[in-house]
């Protein structure tokens, strides 16, 4: 974009997804001047606290989907499982970023492995599956990891494999889908990096974060990461190349393995801001959130500052209703490190992403202590 197509303050803005990171960023768009809808069908969706309007209707609902486009001046994505349908339709008359290509390379596991490896990116040694009887013809030594190839999202989806009684198992529970088969890595860890795109080329990067997960589910992420800058550099080259394939505009986050052979390999892509690049909003100059606005509505990216050091906890399930407790309230604002982010989702599920405590300050090492004791405070 020039400095004459930018998209003004005043103006709407479209959200597609009403979670988490649609709040922040509509605080972010709020905060810079913009007003933004929130289209979600679920009418108590998180993001709807903050939104200047908000629709509640399905997303395959047409009328909606003119009124929407009407509404808006331009639109983004908080989650992948949005319909890539829906965002085809929009982009014909509306400016939406990231658009329906990256979007359908999220949602479907097959396609998006087949777009790493044609492009040449490390990926693990992986087979597709189409039918359940080529189970059968794997040929992947065991163990494996199986995962739908569409609407998998924190650890719903996968399986662990370790032999053939349970493959048996599996097939008890599948059916009408197709999977992806990966082999199980020998890996010291996952990051992530969260990349900022203009659509033209110009791409900027945030550090890479280190995960940890549990059941499949971000648990922690560290910030800075414990790693080399030969390997926070190659995880930035690789994810630069990455989104730089895709071309579209946005923020996306790439998440990676670092092998036991120190080997770089891509794991999944989304088309949005990432749970992993929550620290941004308290460790960063721009948050990623900020980030998403100016790659929307054609504001300069910029390479953001580093302010401190960064550990997030999730705070999952029933975690919520303890912290609610005046004891854990205490306990927890008695140290100037943590800040508590509750995302004011109405149900709790097991496992479910309630909200999270973020420990900022000079020393990772020491933040991590802080966040583990959290965390086994939570064990009761």
């Amino acid at each position: 974009m020039s400095v004459n197509s930018v998209i003004t303050p005043g103006s709407t803005l479209g959200m597609l997804g009403g979670g988490q990171l649609g709040g922040f960023f509509t605080e972010a768009a709020l905060r810079m001047g913009y007003k933004v809808v929130v289209w979600d069908p679920d009418p108590l969706a998180p993001a709807k606290r903050h939104a200047t309007h908000s629709i509640d209707a399905p997303f395959d609902d047409d009328d909606q989907i003119k009124m929407f486009s009407n509404m808006v001046d331009a639109i983004s994505l908080e989650w992948e499982n949005v319909p890539y349908q829906l965002v085809s339709k929009l982009e014909n008359v509306n400016l939406v970023r990231p658009g329906s290509k990256s979007l359908k390379l999220a949602q479907n596991r097959i396609e998006e492995k087949t777009f790493l490896s044609s492009n040449k990116f490390p990926v693990t040694p992986h087979e597709f599956v189409l039918d359940s009887e080529e189970f059968k013809n794997v040929k992947l030594p065991k163990p494996w990891i199986v995962k739908t190839a569409t609407l998998g999202y924190d650890g719903h989806g996968q399986w662990m494999i370790e032999d053939d009684v349970a493959v048996n198992e599996l097939l008890k529970m599948i059916h009408g889908e197709s999977w992806v088969v990966e082999a199980i890595v020998d890996y010291l860890l996952e990051m992530s990096v969260i990349i900022v795109s203009d659509g033209s080329g110009q791409l900027v990067a945030y550090p890479p974060t280190e995960n940890t997960h549990e059941g499949g589910i971000l648990r922690m992420s560290i910030s800075p990461p414990r790693l080399t800058e030969d390997i926070q550099a190659g995880a930035i080259d690789l994810a630069k190349k990455v989104i730089g394939a895709i071309g579209e505009a946005g923020v996306f986050c790439v998440e990676m393995f670092l092998s036991s052979k120190n080997e770089i390999l891509v794991n999944e892509i989304a088309p949005r801001p990432h749970n992993s690049g929550h620290h941004t909003i308290d460790a960063f100059s721009i948050s990623q959130y900020e980030s998403q606005v100016r790659a929307l509505v054609g504001l300069p990216i910029l390479e953001p500052d580093f302010l401190n050091a960064s550990v997030l906890l999730n705070i999952l399930g029933e975690e919520a209703i303890l912290l609610n407790r005046s004891d854990y309230q205490y306990e927890l604002y008695s140290t100037s490190a943590a800040r508590l982010y509750m995302y004011g989702k109405q149900s709790v599920r097991p496992r479910r992403k309630m909200g999270h405590v973020m420990f900022i300050g000079d020393s990772s090492e020491a933040l991590i202590l802080k966040a583990e004791t959290t965390l086994k405070s939570f064990i009761v």
